[in-house]
């Protein structure tokens, strides 16, 4: 049974223990935790502190204090995994001098140690639980999806507020289907991550006051990977292609990014200025900064249809998730090669 009181009590906890940290991550900011600000997917003006994943990591450390000690056992490979990730990638951000294939690794061990150590769900894909070494091939799957997965959310975090946003809307999903199964965990745990996200949302979006940067992005991917695990696993009648409705947008982005590098001859692992969300930015005129929230603002409903499709999925009992799927992509699709046309070449941004 939910308690609304106990529920209300942590979201107040939440906050203020995020206005607290956020001070004192200011001042580190004012130390040097500064952006890369020769960066080339940089679009925007000034130095701005790359400090979100401490703020998200840490103001969720704090606030899980003050919840169940029972939960504890039932996320605690999350947050060594993420502790993992957390202090490899802040290190990038604060000296961006890691290699591109070290990074993978790390995003290797923390996704590992989560993975292996979680009850996970089963994948509810006949070819798969034929095979006769499945769990060792549903671990692999499990590691490979969170690696993508925080690739994606990598990608996407190129405007303001606009990772926050998407992040949001996904922890939005999982908590809509918690709340409609009465399931207290998945609600509670939801429930405070999306405050988290909101705050970091409201420094972020309009004013730029502090970014993401690599550690938050991938605290985002790994924290909506983890909770779809334990949603799939609390709830097995839940069909297994809905995780791909709840994330379509860093799905789609990572999936579309390769394929247009591979195309292009260019590595997927080299960063570019080439996204849905940069081509929008690029047709926009004005400042940086009135184009980067005017772009983030046109970007919006790409986070906000995963949240209605899994509404309906939910309600009415539509199970054709991979069309829906399927649908998102070729929307995106069109828009990108759209905007591609109208801009005729893709140049580098000012």
């Amino acid at each position: 049974m939910i308690n609304h009181d106990e529920l209300l009590f942590f979201v107040l906890i939440s906050f203020i223990v995020q206005i607290t940290l956020f001070f004192f991550i200011k001042f580190l900011g004012n130390k040097g935790i500064k952006s890369n600000y020769f960066a080339k997917q940089k679009i925007h003006e000034g130095e701005v502190p790359r400090v979100g994943g401490l703020l998200f990591l840490s103001s969720f450390f704090v606030t899980f204090i003050f919840m169940k000690i029972s939960y504890l056992s039932l996320i605690l490979p999350l947050l060594i995994g993420s502790l993992i990730i957390f202090l490899f990638s802040f290190y990038e951000d604060l000296k961006q001098s890691l290699s591109p294939y070290f990074r993978l690794s790390i995003l290797f061990v923390g996704s590992f140690v989560f993975v292996f150590f979680s009850k996970l769900p089963d994948i509810n894909i006949s070819i798969l639980l034929v095979i006769k070494d499945y769990q060792i091939i549903k671990i692999l799957l499990f590691i490979l999806s969170l690696m993508l997965l925080m690739n994606g959310f990598n990608f996407i975090d190129g405007l303001n507020g606009l990772s926050s946003f998407n992040f949001i809307s996904i922890m939005s999903s999982i908590l809509y289907i918690g709340y409609s199964y009465n399931d207290d965990f998945i609600v509670k745990l939801s429930t405070l991550i999306i405050v988290i996200a909101i705050f970091i949302f409201l420094l972020n979006f309009p004013f730029g006051k502090i970014f993401l940067g690599d550690s938050g992005s991938y605290l985002y991917a790994l924290f909506s990977g983890a909770l779809i695990i334990y949603l799939f696993e609390r709830h097995s009648q839940l069909p297994t292609l809905l995780a791909m409705v709840i994330l379509s947008y860093p799905i789609t982005e990572m999936l579309f990014s390769i394929f247009r590098k591979i195309y292009l001859k260019y590595s997927p692992l080299k960063p570019d200025v080439n996204h849905l969300h940069h081509l929008v930015f690029k047709k926009l005129q004005g400042n940086l900064k009135t184009r980067n929230n005017i772009a983030s603002i046109i970007m919006l409903p790409f986070c906000i249809i995963p949240f209605v499709l899994t509404y309906f999925s939910v309600n009415y009992n539509l199970n054709d998730n991979f069309l829906k799927f399927m649908i998102y992509f070729i929307l995106y699709s069109m828009s990108y090669l759209f905007l591609n046309k109208s801009i005729n070449k893709i140049k580098s941004i000012p």
